[in-house]
């Protein structure tokens, strides 16, 4: 084990007999009783870096175009290849490898090509077909829509979700996100996201609601509409934002699958307390703090989120509710507390601050409650009122607070406006379920490596105003790129694990 390449061995690399692909916290395969990453793990690790380099050819070494540096950028740092090719679906003797059609499903959410029946003219061209890996044969189609339907409906769901698991924990491992916190708090957006909805087109797990729709008399009808809906836990950071989990809310009949007693669809608060369950068990101490909107802000929530050892940010609306309630007459009894300009963002910022709050009957904790007033040129105030939960959390300072509550608009102008306008996640790819968690689970991966190679690899300052502007135009650059890959990339070289 530890084996080292040098240009002679690299030519003949498949003499050389790899170590195997464990998890950091297995025991370690020398037999020595130790964890994998206290023992052979970092050995093994240079091995891979050194595998995967002598795969790289020289016209991706040494190119500058984004599109090669990016592929040596997921290879080289995530081993990419080895994600890709630890994907399995339930086909029985495929014809087209698995690691093929998500290949090209990985590459489709990186250029943002629209449909599978788009990435089926994709595949008939010979630059797309290069990208991929495959010899160019012009006019004739690699493999069909049908197959890319038939992998993404029998796809195993649980290996997409482990490949994004490691991508964060090697970011992590690379210290990614050290300069990324709010007051040394690690904090993370957990919201609730509809992408599509239909009157006509439904499958066996779509939610059904009744609306009312203006028809062509005028008249109002109601009528049955059948839509997804999702939980997402997005990690926030002044620099980057990646997503660490996507959770669908079940229907009824998948709910009566767990509770045969359960009557009606599971709603938005049961998927995402599932959520953070799964994040915890994923990330542990990873996270420090939660950011949630009002309907978040009850007492079960917050004591689950003390009992995983998380803060808590929570925003508060309902002012016949505690705290809220509670804190309304405190703040009107102690007055403001601080008061400030902020030059950069051309604000004045009123504070009202009460802590020690313990009217929630259904959380034992304290909770401290913080109303912020900011007021600009020109514009009414808006008032942002929210409860602070944690001992870590209640200690900061006002104004960081304040910062974070109001980052939790990064997951919906960075995630889920991204994702609609520009990444084509309101178009449904293939309507089953296991198809669209394939899809947005593979989407996920390349929303993930692309944030982290932008705002990482070449260090491109983040828009405040509009933080799409920048990674659209790199994508567009990188798909005028594809035409000019002068061979096919050579994916088989670049595995790990080659056979």
């Amino acid at each position: 084990m530890g084996l080292t390449l040098n240009q002679e061995a690299s030519d003949r690399v498949s003499e050389v007999v790899l170590p195997p692909h464990m998890g950091r916290n297995e025991a370690c395969h020398c037999g020595s009783g130790s964890k994998y990453k206290r023992c052979c793990g970092e050995r093994d690790e240079a091995l891979r870096r050194q595998r995967r380099g002598s795969g790289i050819p020289e016209w991706i070494d040494g190119s500058r175009s984004k599109l090669h540096q990016f592929e040596k950028y997921i290879c080289n740092v995530f081993g990419l290849p080895d994600l890709l090719a630890s994907f399995i679906d339930t086909r029985r003797a495929p014809k087209i490898p698995t690691f093929d059609v998500v290949n090209s499903l990985f590459h489709t959410a990186v250029l943002r090509i629209p449909s599978i029946n788009a990435l089926e003219g994709d595949l008939q061209e010979s630059d797309f077909q290069k990208l991929i890996g495959r010899q160019p044969t012009p006019e004739e189609k690699a493999f069909s829509a049908d197959v890319v339907a038939n992998v993404l409906d029998k796809l195993e769901l649980q290996g997409i979700r482990k490949a994004n698991d490691e991508v964060i924990s090697k970011a992590e491992r690379n210290k990614a996100f050290r300069d990324g916190s709010y007051g040394a708090l690690r904090c993370v957006a957990i919201d609730g996201w509809e992408p599509f909805s239909s009157y006509d087109r439904h499958c066996p797990n779509c939610l059904v609601r009744k609306v009312k729709v203006k028809r062509r008399t005028g008249e109002l009808e109601e009528v049955e509409q059948y839509y997804h809906h999702y939980v997402v836990a997005l990690l926030l950071g002044p620099v980057l934002d990646v997503v660490l989990g996507v959770e669908p809310v079940r229907n009824e009949e998948a709910r009566r699958d767990i509770d045969p007693e359960h009557v009606g669809h599971e709603g938005e608060l049961t998927a995402a307390r599932r959520l953070i369950d799964s994040l915890h068990d994923t990330y542990g101490g990873f996270i420090d703090a939660l950011v949630l909107d009002a309907l978040y802000a009850n007492g079960p929530v917050m004591t689950q989120l003390t009992d995983h050892g998380y803060g808590g940010f929570l925003v508060l609306k309902k002012e016949k509710n505690e705290p809220l309630k509670d804190a309304l007459t405190l703040w009107e009894m102690e007055g403001r507390c601080e008061s400030y300009e902020d030059p950069g963002r051309k604000e004045h910022v009123e504070f009202w601050d009460v802590d020690d709050i313990e009217t929630l009957s259904s959380y034992k904790g304290k909770i401290r409650a913080v109303r912020a007033v900011v007021t600009k040129p020109g514009e009414d105030p808006s008032t942002w009122c929210f409860a602070i939960i944690g001992q870590r959390a209640r200690q900061l300072a006002r104004r960081t607070a304040l910062q974070i509550i109001r980052s939790r608009w990064h997951i919906e102008n960075t995630a889920f406006h991204q994702w609609v306008q520009y990444w084509n996640l309101s178009h449904v790819f293939r309507h089953t379920q296991n198809a669209l968690m394939s899809v947005l689970l593979l989407w996920t991966l390349a929303f993930n490596l692309l944030q982290l190679f932008i705002y990482r690899r070449l260090g491109r300052c983040r828009r405040p105003k509009d933080p799409t502007d920048t990674i659209r135009h790199i994508v567009e650059v990188m798909l005028r790129e594809v035409a000019t890959l002068p061979e096919p990339i050579p994916w088989a070289a670049l595995l790990f694990n080659s056979s």
